[in-house]
């Protein structure tokens, strides 16, 4: 039997911290969220109180629901300007090139600075609606992120897929419509997620832009660490985390192929539809 070298035990040992680096935190959280102490810092015994006391404060049900309806209608806006702007950013002409660099200066904007513009924009053009003022807000960088996203899967279609489309005869929104549109869908997917998960936790500006009427959920964890941080804080956090978790599961198992299948059906209804044509 060959014994292991001490590479193989040096390698060993930076996984298992590089791991703990990463995961410890997270189960710190899930294994304090079972705390039947009313302290969330001083363990007082194994319970589930918590997620019933967590699914029973009406306010902090409220909080999250605010967080979710924020982030899907985020998602959504991110996914349609992002489609748009990451095709737009494929082009070669100056244009498309500045547009492509202003998606990066976006994403590599600190926050507080982004945070702070949306606050003075907002109240400059008199928006008090703060479901109004959070997506706008939170849709900005995750426009610019789903654009980049978009952009590298478009760049890395081959164009003899939309050659074959229109020798076939099929215009350029029928192309967009079975062919591109399926195989940038991964991408869309990705960023319409990513997005969904930076809004679903975003603080900075979300303390910024949002209002008494309007906090989300990482506001209101804010806001009781100035007063008592309970365990049902803990409780919600890994419901959030179970179900952003499952999401992803089921977003993968969506587009594991999916995706060309769809564009193959779209060829061959494009090749069916100019048969017809023909005859």
């Amino acid at each position: 039997m060959k014994e292991r070298g001490p590479s193989a035990w040096v390698f060993g040992l930076i996984t298992t911290v590089v791991v703990l680096f990463l995961f410890l935190p997270l189960v710190v959280v899930i294994a304090f969220s079972f705390n039947g102490g009313f302290d969330a810092f001083l363990w007082g015994g194994f319970s589930t109180a918590a997620y019933g006391q967590a699914l029973q404060d009406t306010t902090l049900v409220g909080a999250l629901k605010i967080s979710l309806e924020v982030a899907t209608a985020t998602a959504i806006l991110s996914m349609a300007v992002g489609l748009i702007g990451g095709l737009a950013a494929t082009g070669r002409r100056w244009p498309h090139r500045l547009l492509f660099l202003l998606f990066v200066v976006i994403l590599a904007t600190p926050e507080i600075v982004g945070a702070s513009g949306d606050l003075l924009w907002f109240v400059t053009l008199g928006v008090s609606n703060g479901y109004v003022r959070l997506i706008i807000a939170h849709s900005i960088f995750g426009s610019a992120l789903t654009a980049l996203i978009v952009r590298g899967r478009a760049l890395g279609l081959e164009p003899s897929i939309f050659e074959a489309a229109n020798d076939l005869g099929a215009k350029v929104p029928t192309m967009l419509r079975t062919i591109a549109l399926p195989l940038l869908a991964p991408a869309l997917i990705a960023g319409g997620l990513l997005t969904f998960t930076f809004s679903l936790e975003d603080l900075v500006t979300s303390v910024f832009v949002s209002t008494a009427q309007t906090t989300p959920l990482p506001v209101y964890i804010l806001a009781s660490l100035h007063s008592q941080f309970h365990t049902d804080i803990f409780a919600i956090a890994v419901l959030v985390f179970l179900a952003t978790t499952v999401m992803f599961l089921v977003a993968l198992a969506v587009m594991g192929g999916g995706s060309r299948s769809r564009m193959r059906r779209g060829l061959r209804l494009l090749g069916t539809t100019s048969a017809v044509g023909s005859a």
